[in-house]
């Protein structure tokens, strides 16, 4: 990371992309055991490249922050070759009522107890050129005939993070694109692998008491493309319960989650956690 002039900084190397704020959230950090299934479904996680960063006041309150993202397409860890083309990723980040404190607009949970309203706005278009893999650069590889499909698929993220006196909003909307979202090989056939296209939407809430318990519920919506994917849309609902020994670094969590697929079967979660992290 080099701040090479005013607001302006230079990210080159791995990182996770600005995509959506669960994802760029870390997993240390979050305010459930784990993330939701929109982003199982839409995330574009790491990839290797280059980030411009800026951001600007438009008054003494009023913050906007830009990033712009240049990278290789095919996600973390790939560092020999490069199939298919390249990834471009924008991000627009706005906060009218001013920074969160300590910038927390990335973490889970409003540990800090915000004494003034805080509000983020953002939102980030993705798009992967030629890409090779069934999600964007996540997914498996969409091996043909003569190598591997290529095709262009775009993401869209719009979501918000509130925080308020123990209480915190966070909301996420996604949506997948794609050219040609069915695989095939030179003479047309299909491969059998398909672009998961598609959008989601979860909301997520929850309160943190003085005694450091927090309550949280979350609802996820999932519709997948049926008549390219095959997918059924899916919901799930999810209530937590967390103790927060020392923050984020050392807690116990739990959750409830009820989970239901059109024509499919019904299922129920839960799980129990104790998280430690240095």
């Amino acid at each position: 990371m080099w701040n090479f002039y005013q607001n302006f900084e230079l990210w080159i190397g791995q990182t996770k992309l600005p995509g959506n704020i669960e994802r760029v959230i870390s997993s240390g950090d979050l305010q459930q055991v784990d993330r939701s299934l929109l982003n199982a479904n839409f995330n574009i996680d790491r990839d290797i490249g280059f980030q411009l960063r800026h951001h600007f006041n438009l008054d003494d309150t009023f913050l906007i922050r830009e990033k712009l993202t240049f990278s290789q397409g095919e996600g973390r860890n790939v560092v020999n070759g490069n199939l298919g083309g390249h990834q471009y990723t924008a991000r627009l980040e706005l906060f009218p009522l001013g920074r969160f404190t300590d910038d927390s607009e990335y973490d889970g949970s409003d540990l800090i107890w915000e004494e003034t309203p805080k509000l983020m706005l953002a939102a980030t278009y993705d798009t992967n050129r030629n890409a090779v893999k069934t999600e964007s650069n996540q997914g498996s590889y969409m091996a043909n005939d003569v190598g591997f499909f290529e095709t262009d698929i775009n993401t869209i993220f719009v979501d918000a993070m509130f925080k308020y006196r123990g209480f915190s909003f966070m909301g996420e909307y996604a949506k997948r694109t794609a050219d040609e979202p069915i695989a095939k090989n030179s003479d047309g056939t299909t491969t059998g692998d398909i672009v998961q296209i598609g959008d989601g939407l979860n909301l997520q809430t929850g309160y943190l008491f003085k005694t450091d318990w927090e309550v949280s519920g979350r609802f996820t919506n999932i519709e997948l493309d049926g008549d390219v994917t095959g997918r059924n849309p899916q919901k799930q609902f999810t209530l937590g319960l967390s103790k927060y020994i020392v923050g984020h670094k050392l807690k116990v969590q739990t959750d409830v989650s009820y989970l239901s697929e059109d024509a499919g079967t019904d299922e129920l979660m839960c799980r129990l956690q104790v998280e430690v992290h240095f």
